[in-house]
């Protein structure tokens, strides 16, 4: 007798076969995103300040990841890394002083978190200058002073400060754009300037070339130069990527504020000093940052009344037009009571 196999079988058979292959690459492609991060590219500055360690950190302990991020801090100058913003070269950008003088000139930008609200920077004399007053020496304006470039937060910093203390710049001094901290101690260790304006690691050196420290900016006035600035397109068209870039970046401000054993110990290692300089430079960092990642009103106020003197702009700008902390409110509250 001729028996026929049914094909219903096989047919059911093939399906299910079918069935586990297709729920195994659902299942793959899936994971694969689970693990896939999103690549985004910080501006910073080539200072190893406070400020850009922050975002270190947050990558050294794994915040951004958490996120599903890849973090990616690139070194430019100050005014070319806000240029690379607006062209969307970079996601984010560290520096607050020129990206604030963009917004108050009409470019789509946003200050969305604050880091610091007073000044790290330092004013060293050459062995020859003991004081401040020593800078007027001469009846001409021949006394060079080191800052970072034109119209940077350093530029309009000494320029309130100086003359708070008798000395105006363009009168009785000559400001002289040398760049990044190093290369302007470089130039009033060698003499070719007169003083300079340094950060705290080129403080350290500067007392050990016996240098004269002259004023300490973070004794004279409030201003902002670090924390994270954002296009309003990145802010309206990626809202999410905000908030995971502003959570780990948040969680790594927090984490140096709370573990000063640990930030300590990468201070010394990092910058090879020892671990007395390196408490020193922490708890200087701790005096001048702000107290959540936000700054009140008020200071927004002041902060925009200066940088408008600066930049000589008339219009009346609101804080609103500078200054978003949306995003970082909610984090406040999710993180209220945390420590990293």
């Amino acid at each position: 007798m001729l028996v026929v196999k049914s094909s219903a079988g096989n047919s059911r058979k093939r399906m299910t076969r079918i069935g586990l292959l297709l729920s195994a690459a659902l299942w793959l492609l899936g994971a694969e995103r689970a693990f896939a991060t999103e690549q985004v590219k910080l501006h910073v500055s080539g200072a190893s300040s406070p400020n850009a360690l922050v975002y270190r950190f947050a990558n050294d302990n794994g915040f951004y990841k958490a996120e599903g991020l890849e973090v990616l801090p690139i070194m430019a100058g100050m005014l070319p890394g806000i240029q690379g913003l607006i062209a969307g070269s970079f996601d984010f950008s560290q520096i607050l002083g020129q990206g604030a003088g963009a917004i108050l000139r009409g470019v789509p930008l946003k200050i969305v978190m604050v880091f610091d609200t007073r000044p790290l920077w330092w004013l060293f004399g050459g062995k020859n200058i003991k004081n401040l007053q020593m800078l007027k020496a001469g009846k001409k304006a021949t006394t060079q002073v080191a800052i970072s470039s034109f119209g940077a937060a350093l530029d309009q910093v000494t320029r309130e400060v100086l003359p708070k203390h008798g000395v105006v710049p363009d009168r009785d001094v000559v400001l002289r754009a040398v760049g990044n901290a190093p290369d302007r101690l470089a130039a009033v260790i060698n003499g070719s300037v007169d003083a300079a304006v340094v950060d705290h690691m080129g403080r350290i050196v500067a007392k050990k070339q016996q240098l004269n420290e002259l004023l300490f900016y973070g004794d004279q006035m409030e201003f902002v130069s670090g924390g994270v600035v954002a296009t309003e397109k990145t802010l309206s068209e990626r809202p999410e990527l905000v908030r995971r870039f502003l959570r780990g970046t948040l969680k790594g401000f927090l984490w140096w504020k709370f573990h000063e054993k640990e930030v300590v110990s990468k201070l010394a290692e990092i910058w090879r000093i020892s671990e007395t300089e390196a408490v020193e430079i922490y708890r200087s960092s701790l005096m001048a940052f702000s107290a959540d990642g936000t700054i009140p009103r008020g200071l927004q106020e002041r902060m925009i009344a200066f940088q408008k003197k600066a930049l000589r702009v008339e219009r009346e700008i609101a804080p609103e037009s500078v200054y978003d902390f949306s995003v970082l409110g909610g984090l406040k509250v999710e993180f209220k009571n945390t420590r990293f």
